[in-house]
């Protein structure tokens, strides 16, 4: 059979979702998540061979509605935060946004808007010039007519130091970790309320999330009611643990715990997201030798919740 009839007959094959059909080196997906078999109790690599490869992947967020995905890809030729979308209910092969500038580009979230993309990059501040020593946040807006610029945002949110992995509540309050002086350890988590689309104060989270060991990338559901972050403290599995606390009732945060053994392992696990949707909780692992991002049922964190808020 020819090249050019066995192509031909890829593109006239019915697709059916969960199928994936060659076409010009690339699966054609379809459904929901990439059209990926959802995961049960016990994490699975997502998008194995598509978003998940031998490269490196960590942060990752699907928009509001499901409609596009982006995903940080770094040690790879296309690297940065990649792109993909539904054109006809067909995902697109991801390509990187036109916000981002490749290897600088790493953190980033999908605010609750579904159109804000706040992103942690030691990019140039201008062009022609040399890239930063530190990440510094970012936000670009979609548009219809595509990606807005990034802006950078001002101090106090970027300190000249490393200020990283951003996640914003449905009320616009930002999070993000900071290993900027006066904190409580290696890395804090700081919080920053909204006030006429500036952040003017900026305030670490404190204890008992923070310790004097290393907390780093928050993700902070969209009501504020839990928080999810990777600290490298005693007690835990191994390297960095995912960790989650929940809101109490006065606004105070209970103390974390360890999101167990079926999520953490004796290697690093960190990235915390959950879907806009709240069905799936992403993470990423070293586990398998590289950097890989994983997803399972989200129930774990309303299980924890039960367990933890008797």
């Amino acid at each position: 059979m020819s090249l050019l009839l066995l192509r031909y007959l890829c593109l006239c094959l019915p697709v059916f979702s969960g199928i994936n059909i060659e076409q010009f080196g690339f699966p054609i997906l379809k459904g929901a998540y990439l059209g990926q078999e959802p995961p049960g109790v016990i994490p699975e690599i997502f998008a194995p061979g598509v978003v998940s490869t031998d490269a490196d992947e960590g942060c990752s967020s699907f928009s509001a509605d499901g409609q596009w995905y982006l995903f940080a890809r770094a040690r790879a030729a296309l690297d940065g935060i990649l792109y993909t979308q539904q054109v006809d209910s067909v995902w697109t092969e991801p390509d990187r946004a036109s916000f981002s500038v490749g290897e600088y580009d790493w953190d980033f979230s999908v605010a609750p808007d579904g159109r804000t993309v706040y992103v942690s990059s030691c990019r140039p501040l201008r062009e022609g010039g040399l890239p930063e020593r530190e990440y510094r946040i970012w936000i670009s807006e979609r548009t219809a007519d595509g990606w807005s610029d990034p802006r950078l945002l001002s101090f106090p949110v970027n300190s000249g130091q490393h200020d990283s992995h951003p996640f914003v509540t449905r009320d616009g309050t930002l999070y993000f970790f900071s290993n900027r002086s006066g904190g409580f350890g290696q890395g804090d988590i700081y919080y920053a309320r909204c006030y006429l689309g500036q952040y003017p104060d900026v305030k670490n989270i404190g204890a008992p999330i923070n310790t004097e060991h290393h907390e780093a990338d928050p993700f902070i559901s969209p009501d504020e009611d839990y928080l999810v972050f990777c600290s490298d403290k005693p007690g835990g599995f191994g390297n960095t643990d995912l960790y989650i606390t929940f809101r109490e009732m006065d606004g105070s945060w209970m103390e974390p715990v360890n999101m167990g053994g079926s999520i953490n392992s004796p290697f690093a696990e960190y990235i915390p997201y959950t879907t806009p949707d709240g069905r799936y909780f992403f993470f990423t692992s070293d586990k398998s030798g590289n950097r890989e991002i994983y997803w399972v049922d989200a129930g774990i964190v309303e299980l924890l919740r039960t367990t933890v808020c008797k």
